[in-house]
C-alpha cells in the first residue's frame, strides 16, 4: 500500500512539473519583449519560434485563435497558472 502510493505521488509529481513547463512562467512583459522582434505588441508564431516552450503552447495561449499572443493573453494564462487552473 504504502509502495503504491508513493508510485502515485511520484507520477502525480512527474506530470505536474511537465504540465507546468508547457506554460510561460516568466513574467508576460518579459517574454513579450523578448520575442516581439517586430515591435508590434504581440507574438506571432514566427517569433515563438525562438523560444520552444512558448512555441509548443501557442495554440493554448492564443485564446483567440488569431494566430497572434498578445499581452492579455499571457496574463491570462499567466493568472489561470498561478491559480491552479489548467488550460483546455
Amino acid at each position: 500500500m504504502k509502495r503504491a502510493f508513493c508510485k502515485f505521488i511520484s507520477c502525480l509529481l512527474t506530470f505536474s512539473s511537465s504540465f507546468a513547463t508547457a506554460i510561460p512562467s516568466q513574467p508576460q512583459d518579459d517574454i513579450l519583449q523578448r520575442l516581439d522582434k517586430n515591435a508590434d505588441g504581440e507574438i506571432s508564431i514566427k517569433e515563438a519560434v525562438a523560444d520552444p516552450i512558448i512555441l509548443e503552447s501557442f495554440s493554448r495561449i492564443d485564446i483567440n485563435g488569431d494566430g497572434l499572443i498578445s499581452r492579455h493573453e499571457l496574463t491570462t494564462v499567466h493568472v489561470r497558472r498561478s491559480h491552479g487552473n489548467a488550460l483546455n
